[in-house]
């Protein structure tokens, strides 16, 4: 045990230690891409510096883990695997929250792992290394989804909505996987929700139901950074989902959602810290503008 002479001595001792602590973990480049990973896809919920106290982490319920251990020794208790599965998972493919999305379809596993690595510095920590091989690497290949095409869309529609009964039924199953999803922690409806994606309480005025259907099956077919997740969603409950939000029209006349009214967009890194950052109309193709919503383009 070190023993120091007296208190001043053994708080300047307390920041050396720490500023090594940090230096080392900031000279491993996993780490550092972990952070920057953390910075844009997690630190909304739960905090920049992971305290489960992000801007859209009022909207869950429950709270976006503390992953710093702050209030109990938790993370730190937990097999490397075993937060690996959760990022790649989901809370739902884990058995717990939804509102924890998955993410093993759109980051690499080399991303995956070094999101572990970074998270491991945000807690206490005895446990075995994150795994990192030089001879054998994590492969860095983003996963490969095929875009969903208007077709497929049409086809399941002639296939499944069959009469009012059967579309009534599907509406109530995609309520549902809307719920089971998650999707509820990041978009608003009615007075309910979160604000890190856009507000679809009108999105049945504001979007045609082929878009919202290849929209929900692969994002990042349109916009391969957006961050919203691709929760691999199966043909028919996309299709559910599709029309249970075709259904959300308000109570009012729909009205374009402006970038500078529209939820945060991505975060960005200032001298105060990550903040949200309205996402520009360039950013990508007019009809795929994320966070803000299209004018009505159907009725």
């Amino acid at each position: 045990m070190i023993k120091f002479s007296n208190n001043r001595s053994g708080f300047q001792s307390l920041i050396l230690v720490t500023a090594m602590l940090l230096l080392s973990a900031c000279g491993d480049p996993h780490v550092a891409q972990g952070k920057k990973t953390f910075a844009k896809f997690c630190a909304p919920c739960h905090g920049t510096g992971g305290a489960g106290d992000g801007y859209n982490a009022v909207n869950l319920d429950p709270r976006a883990r503390d992953l710093t251990d702050s209030d109990e020794a938790y993370m730190g208790k937990l097999a490397n695997q075993e937060i690996y599965d959760v990022i790649s998972q989901g809370g739902r493919g884990v058995d717990m929250s939804p509102l924890m999305p998955s993410w093993g379809k759109v980051f690499s596993d080399n991303e995956v792992w070094s999101l572990v690595a970074y998270i491991r510095t945000l807690h206490p920590y005895n446990g075995e290394a994150v795994p990192f091989d030089e001879k054998k690497p994590h492969s860095a290949a983003k996963p490969r989804v095929a875009a969903a095409t208007e077709a497929e869309f049409e086809a399941l529609m002639a296939e499944k909505v069959l009469d009012d009964g059967a579309r009534e039924a599907l509406v109530a199953q995609g309520e549902e996987a809307f719920a089971d999803f998650g999707c509820i922690g990041c978009h608003k409806v009615g007075e309910s929700g979160g604000t890190l994606g856009p507000n679809l309480s009108r999105v049945g005025f504001m979007l045609q139901p082929q878009f919202i259907y290849r929209w929900v099956r692969n994002p990042q077919s349109f916009k391969p950074k957006t961050r919203m997740p691709n929760l691999g969603l199966e043909p028919e409950e996309a299709l559910a989902v599709t029309l249970y939000a075709s259904t959300l029209r308000g109570t009012t006349t729909a009205t374009a959602v402006s970038v500078e009214t529209s939820p945060p967009g991505d975060v960005v890194q200032t001298e105060e810290g990550n903040v949200p950052e309205a996402v520009s109309a360039e950013a990508a193709p007019a009809d795929v503008t994320e966070p803000a919503i299209q004018a009505p383009i159907s009725k």
